[in-house]
């Protein structure tokens, strides 16, 4: 009887380290294990941009050894990040958040449990491209004269470069930049634009004698371009390098005061306009008053007159009336009080 328990404790011990020997752990696990196997590479790594800020980095699973819990991807170039740590089965993970037109570079590793990390997958890479844009540019080149309507191009892209064919229909654009002119008149700009294949054309006024951006957008996608607004037409002339203000049409100057002027040529909105002209002042009355010169110029190249003239006002003198005026313009009035 003793002797056939000792051959079966023998068989028992037998099997046992048969069964141990079979096993598989993590190479230097210390588990005693004469056989380890290790954490298989994940495979058919790749990365490609779904747009302009955003990567996506796919794999499928290791071809040999157990089946992996989880994969970390990590960003490794230009900038290193451990970018998402996801649960088996999933294999695809998205890095957000990126600059356009950048490569970027990733490693792929796969996990099981707390101790079982495999070696990094081969570096793949990928390049955000151009983000879409909204190509501004004017139809027709050139400065543009403030208050006259002029076409803008408008065309949606996908990178910047490619036209957007599947940008149709009538959309809504926010246009801005330019300002106000000098009067506190705004730009003129169309409420909608209608596309066709990804380009449209919007009729813009600007009021403002400037170079500026004018910038439009539709909340989504961007563009801009630069443009020269000249002044129009001259119609109006306006008191300016002043001593006393005359911007409400009156120059309080006192008692035997004088009022000391030059004369600007303005267009309808108040934008200096640059032309040789000839600007005749008078005043009304005249008794005891001195006016002089009688006469201003302007050069072609100025719309303020070079020289200055002035007006006294006698003690005891009433109120008189100023007036400039410039053939094809309105004239200015400034009434000068003492």
């Amino acid at each position: 009887m003793r002797r056939v328990l000792v051959l079966l404790l023998a068989t028992f011990v037998a099997f046992g380290a048969t069964a141990a020997s079979a096993a598989w752990a993590p190479s230097g696990s210390g588990s005693g294990s004469s056989t380890g196997l290790s954490l298989g590479v994940p495979t058919s790594v790749s990365a490609s941009a779904t747009n302009s800020t955003t990567v996506q980095v796919s794999w499928a699973a290791p071809s040999s050894g157990p089946t992996p819990g989880q994969y970390t991807v990590r960003r490794t170039s230009p900038s290193t990040a451990t970018v998402c740590t996801v649960s088996a089965p999933t294999t695809t993970c998205d890095d957000t958040g990126l600059t356009a037109s950048t490569t970027y570079q990733y490693t792929v590793q796969s996990l099981l449990g707390t101790n079982w990390v495999s070696s990094q997958s081969g570096a793949v890479s990928a390049t955000t491209p151009a983000p879409p844009t909204m190509k501004v540019a004017l139809a027709v080149a050139g400065s543009k004269t403030a208050g006259t309507a002029f076409n803008v191009t408008l065309t949606a892209t996908t990178n910047g470069t490619t036209t957007n064919t599947a940008y149709s229909g009538s959309r809504t654009i926010t246009f801005s930049g330019p300002s106000n002119a000098p009067d506190g008149s705004a730009p003129t700009y169309p409420a909608t634009v209608t596309f066709v294949s990804g380009v449209g054309t919007a009729s813009v006024t600007l009021k403002a004698a400037e170079s500026a951006t004018l910038n439009a957008t539709d909340g989504t996608i961007s563009g801009s371009t630069s443009v020269t607004v000249v002044a129009g037409t001259a119609t109006q002339l306006g008191y300016t390098s002043t001593n006393f203000s005359c911007a409400t049409g009156t120059a309080n100057v006192g008692n035997g005061g004088t009022f000391t002027f030059k004369l600007t040529a303005y267009d309808a909105f108040m934008n200096p306009k640059t032309g040789a002209r000839t600007v005749n002042l008078s005043r009304s009355p005249t008794s005891g008053t001195t006016l002089s010169p009688t006469s201003l110029s302007i050069t072609a190249a100025n719309s303020e007159t070079t020289g200055s003239a002035s007006l006294t006002i006698p003690g005891g003198n009433p109120t008189i009336v100023l007036t400039a005026a410039s053939s094809g313009l309105t004239s200015e009035v400034c009434t000068v009080k003492k």
